[in-house]
């Protein structure tokens, strides 16, 4: 293996991502393991943790830990952490992925649980863990954590402004948490992904097939992305093929554009 391709190895790693049971989540921590990092599989449900996990156990001979747990719980989050410590030892890559982006809404109709339990998801989750995480992987030698928000938060745009301010939130907390922590060796992302064929676009293309063909056609590509394809962005962001990147955020859309 080249000296280059060496930089994207992780073997004797430690990775943990969020919302890691289905769409980009699920193929982030799928690659990580591929490239040599044991993992833990976090997502709200405990039978799709253990599912996944023992898939990619199955396939890549990895560890892969399954640690159920909901982002919005402050305390929970806490439990995490503990947990995966006293199982590895270490967090070396925090994948920030886990998300929810509920139905359209105009902005004279977001309720207070509305608008309270999409932040708390977006926004107070990730920022908590990383803030738990990022002190030890620091006193460690460094690491990696990658926040993962939308390319919509670029712009702006009906009936998702809950949405997409939350996403633009976690992308100015991760120049702020770059510049915290860069002199401790932890390196702080975002990937801003635009339409990518997970189970949000699948619905939306059942459901409203014109939102989902103006989603498609407002990329210069023309297409929607398989999950697959953001894989290779998070590698190089977790690995120290980026050891002189952070504070960042890569739009990864197809050369999307708010017009």
């Amino acid at each position: 293996m080249s000296k280059a391709m060496d930089a994207f190895d992780l073997t004797g790693r430690v990775s943990l991502v969020t919302g890691a049971t289905k769409g980009l989540g699920r193929a982030i921590v799928q690659g990580l393991a591929e490239a040599g990092s044991d993992v833990v599989v976090v997502s709200r449900k405990p039978d799709l943790c253990d599912q996944v996990a023992g898939e990619i156990e199955e396939t890549t001979g990895r560890r892969a830990l399954s640690a159920a747990c909901h982002l919005g719980d402050w305390d929970a989050l806490g439990d995490l952490t503990e947990r995966v410590y006293d199982e590895f030892g270490r967090i070396d890559v925090q994948g920030n992925n886990a998300g929810i982006n509920p139905a359209p809404t105009a902005v004279a109709d977001i309720t207070s649980e509305y608008f309270d339990k999409l932040f708390a998801v977006n926004v107070k989750g990730p920022v908590r863990l990383a803030g738990l995480i990022a002190p030890r992987m620091g006193a460690a030698g460094g690491g990696s954590i990658i926040n993962v928000t939308t390319v919509g938060s670029y712009f702006a745009g009906p009936y998702v402004g809950a949405y997409t301010a939350a996403k633009a939130a976690l992308l100015n907390f991760t120049r702020t948490m770059a510049s915290e922590w860069a002199d401790t060796g932890v390196r702080v992302n975002a990937i801003a992904p635009g339409p990518f064929m997970t189970e949000m676009m699948k619905g939306m293309k059942r459901l409203d097939e014109a939102s989902f063909e103006g989603a498609r056609d407002a990329t210069l590509m023309k297409r929607v992305a398989d999950p697959d394809e953001l894989v290779p962005l998070a590698l190089y962001l977790a690995s120290d093929a980026s050891s002189y990147v952070t504070g960042e955020d890569f739009a990864i859309a197809g050369g999307m554009r708010s017009n």
